[in-house]
């Protein structure tokens, strides 16, 4: 019998040893997509993604045989799920593996904005110090810091931004107030949110229906002194309006970890914009957190390999084909 192969369709990693010494104890052999001929298509059992560029019908239905798709993320927008639920595909992502990687990150960027790092940098170079010009600063103890979605990574958040002196207000769609209350946050609509808070961070798994969540409208509700930070997906800002606003001066400055389109166009307004600080998608990271992202996400294919259902199964889908 053929040995069964899983496709790498888009990993960055040029060593893919730890993938291939897992598979190989359940005889599945690791192959990248560039390398995999179409003859061989019907032993493939397997794909590993990190969601670059995409898993869509298509993709699904040119392997008869496939059981299992694995994303190496935290979501998994990036896959078609209906699609993989009509086949009985197994869809599976590693939720959780840098929660506390992008909470670090999330307060980072936004005490870098509100410290006005970056303009005391240059005055210290400049050899500017005894009149140093810091703008105006908010004490975190007089501020109030806004989460949208209030899971495992907002929550995180949340703790940190507290622990500086924050007061906390939350607004998850998939929790009650009684519940977000209950975590410590004063709960709020969207709105209400983003008109009471001097720093928003947005930490919402993306469905798709949410895209441009912070449009045009949304964004002037935010306060002109206000800060918003982006760790989740770019998707959810309408960065064209964010440009204006930072502009304009209707909002003091944004730091975001993603965009849009990733890598960026040069000519994006929000790189480079003297009122942002952006960052490469590099939130997530860790040696620790790269290290357990990439045993999870094999795991996860050798489970379902192996009969037994994978811990991150997304939550829509019941199971795998046999």
């Amino acid at each position: 019998m053929d040995t069964p192969l899983v496709v790498a369709l888009d990993l960055e990693w040029e060593d893919l040893g730890p993938e291939e010494a897992a598979l190989a104890g359940v005889g599945a052999q690791l192959v990248r997509l560039a390398d995999l001929e179409d003859s061989q298509l019907e032993r493939v059992v397997g794909l590993l993604t990190e969601g670059i560029a995409g898993v869509r019908a298509d993709d699904l239905r040119r392997y008869p045989n496939l059981k299992v798709v694995s994303e190496l993320s935290t979501g998994y927008d990036a896959v078609d799920v209906e699609t993989a639920r009509q086949l009985g595909i197994a869809v599976t992502h590693v939720a959780g593996y840098c929660t506390d990687e992008v909470a670090d990150h999330t307060l980072a960027l936004a005490l870098h904005l509100i410290r006005h790092l970056d303009s005391l940098s240059r005055q210290a170079l400049q050899g500017q110090w005894l009149n140093v010009d810091a703008g105006s600063i908010r004490r975190s103890r007089d501020s109030i810091w806004g989460v949208v979605g209030f899971g495992r990574i907002g929550r995180a958040v949340a703790r940190r931004a507290s622990a500086f002196g924050f007061a906390i207000c939350a607004h998850d769609p998939d929790l009650t107030d009684e519940q977000i209350a209950e975590l410590g946050a004063r709960p709020a609509t969207l709105d209400e949110l983003l008109e009471l808070s001097d720093v928003v961070s947005l930490h919402a798994a993306r469905t798709g229906r949410d895209d441009h969540m912070l449009d045009r409208r949304r964004l002037a509700r935010l306060k002109p002194t206000a800060y918003l930070i982006n760790v989740a997906r770019g998707a959810f800002i309408d960065e064209d309006a964010l440009a204006d606003a930072l502009d304009t001066r209707r909002l003091a400055g944004a730091a975001l970890d993603v965009l849009t389109d990733e890598p960026p166009d040069p000519s994006n307004r929000l790189l480079g914009h003297p009122r942002t600080l952006v960052t490469p998608h590099s939130a997530w990271y860790s040696d620790s957190a790269l290290t357990e992202l990439r045993a999870r996400g094999v795991g996860a294919v050798v489970d379902v390999l192996s009969g037994r259902r994978p811990a991150d199964l997304v939550p829509e889908l019941a199971g795998a084909r046999s």
